[in-house]
């Protein structure tokens, strides 16, 4: 019987990826990097360290990663994400009725702490989830499943009780190592395999009747 359904944040809850890619390309062009929009796909879902095996190579000779960072933190400073505007479609209808039907909610997402309280307390999201884990509690992020394991530990309940809802593919692994049913909010810019998910929806809204589906 399912008890939690388990979100992830970025891709997920929020279209924060086309943001993140657009000031790192903003950030690598500034620099001369020669690189463009494309090259840039596969850092949806990133977690740091991937994040870095991806950029350290590409802009060697052109900036040194502490310029690097320091103008790509100084323009999120300057610049701030109001998240309320990239919040998916039925996210709040979505997680409400989660909630009266008795499911508990917890987030699980690759951010740090402070990125997911900022996006929580902007949205009003806080009070429909027990609790957070971010990417910066644990040595290694996604695709690396100790966060959802420790999850479903803080949670008290077993893999079998769980669902994840993920869009990366570095997510769903997570989430299929972990032993969890997974559900992949759809892709369709990023090149994402998606295919190890279990069911893929192109609406938040359409988990209530695949939880109603796996109950009958």
């Amino acid at each position: 019987m399912i008890k939690s359904i388990i979100f992830d944040m970025d891709g997920t809850l929020i279209d924060s990826e086309p943001f993140y890619q657009k000031i790192t390309l903003q950030c690598m062009q500034e620099y001369g990097v020669p690189v463009c929009a494309q090259d840039l796909l596969p850092l949806a879902g990133a977690n740091s360290q991937q994040f870095s095996d991806f950029i350290n190579p590409r802009i060697e000779g052109y900036v040194t990663r502490k310029e690097f960072d320091e103008w790509h933190d100084q323009y999120f400073k300057d610049h701030p994400i109001d998240n309320t505007k990239i919040l998916f479609h039925h996210v709040h209808e979505t997680l409400s009725a989660l909630k009266e039907s008795g499911y508990r909610l917890a987030l699980a997402s690759s951010s740090r702490k402070h990125e997911i309280e900022r996006v929580l307390k902007q949205c009003n999201l806080t009070d429909y989830f027990e609790f957070f884990l971010s990417g910066d509690m644990f040595k290694e992020s996604k695709p690396n499943p100790e966060i959802y394991l420790v999850c479903i530990k803080k949670l008290g309940l077993t893999a079998d009780e769980c669902i994840a809802v993920e869009d990366s593919e570095y997510g769903i692994a997570a989430a299929k190592s972990a032993k969890l049913t997974c559900i992949a909010k759809r892709d369709t810019r990023f090149g994402a395999n998606q295919s190890a998910a279990d069911y893929v929806v192109n609406d938040l809204l359409e988990i209530i009747d695949i939880l109603k589906g796996i109950k009958s």
